[in-house]
């Protein structure tokens, strides 16, 4: 026969256990983090101006002409001054390399965005005033025929910038460790190439940064980006009020 007193103890330890478990499974509820909120995502880059493109543009030709000049003094160099000029020119040379593709991403940019441009000159042509309209034309079709040339300069820079990198190349690969008057009087022919292709670069290159100044005077982009120069639309007119009966 079970005992009374046995059941009921064992019964309330029970309950005990029932409320002990059910405080703990509470606190790890109340322990559990609360899931984070989903981060918005990072705003879009703002364009770079074309007066920074140009900047750009007029630090890889410094740097175009600074690789020229210590290709010219390797191959001028005396035999105990070989090494020295050779690892000079090396270092020019990785910073030409390093500025001309940052110079070709810009490039990119700049065809990419063709649309903002002529959608300001669009902008301004939307107006009722033939004068107006005329002369808006008129600018838009010579900011077409400047962007252009900036497109087409880009285009004739990258196509004579490639074989003069390759003669640099050609030239640095075939001196390494070979730095005696013979190999390096052997170079002749593509040291002279490759002054004769920088300064064909420099001209197209300050063909590009004259036509970037002629499209930034028309524009009044300044500093900002391309996007700050078209113009926002002008707000309707609000309504007269009703006249009072």
């Amino acid at each position: 026969m079970t005992h009374p007193i046995k059941n009921r103890s064992r019964g309330a330890w029970s309950a005990v256990v029932i409320v002990l478990a059910a405080a703990l499974l509470s606190g790890c509820a109340k322990d559990k983090p609360a899931p984070k909120a989903q981060a918005a995502p990072p705003p879009p880059p703002k364009p770079v101006s074309l007066t920074q493109i140009k900047a750009e543009i007029q630090d890889a030709k410094a740097q175009m002409m600074a690789t020229t000049d210590s290709l010219n003094k390797l191959h001028k160099s005396s035999q105990p001054d070989a090494q020295a000029n050779y690892d000079a020119y090396t270092g020019e040379y990785l910073k030409l390399k390093s500025k001309a593709e940052g110079v070709s991403k810009r490039a990119e940019e700049i065809k990419s965005r063709a649309s903002a441009y002529f959608a300001m000159w669009n902008e301004q042509a939307a107006v009722e005033n033939p004068e107006l309209k005329r002369q808006a034309m008129q600018q838009r079709a010579g900011a077409e025929r400047t962007y252009n040339e900036i497109v087409n300069g880009l285009e004739l820079t990258r196509m004579s910038f490639k074989p003069y990198m390759s003669n640099l190349t050609d030239v640095g690969n075939y001196l390494r460790g070979r730095l005696t008057p013979a190999t390096i009087g052997s170079t002749t022919d593509l040291v002279t190439k490759a002054n004769a292709q920088s300064t064909e670069v420099a001209t197209h290159l300050d063909a590009v940064t004259k036509a970037i100044d002629s499209i930034t005077a028309g524009t009044g982009e300044g500093a900002a980006g391309v996007a700050a120069t078209v113009p926002p639309k002008p707000a309707p007119t609000p309504a007269a009020p009703p006249a009072a009966k």
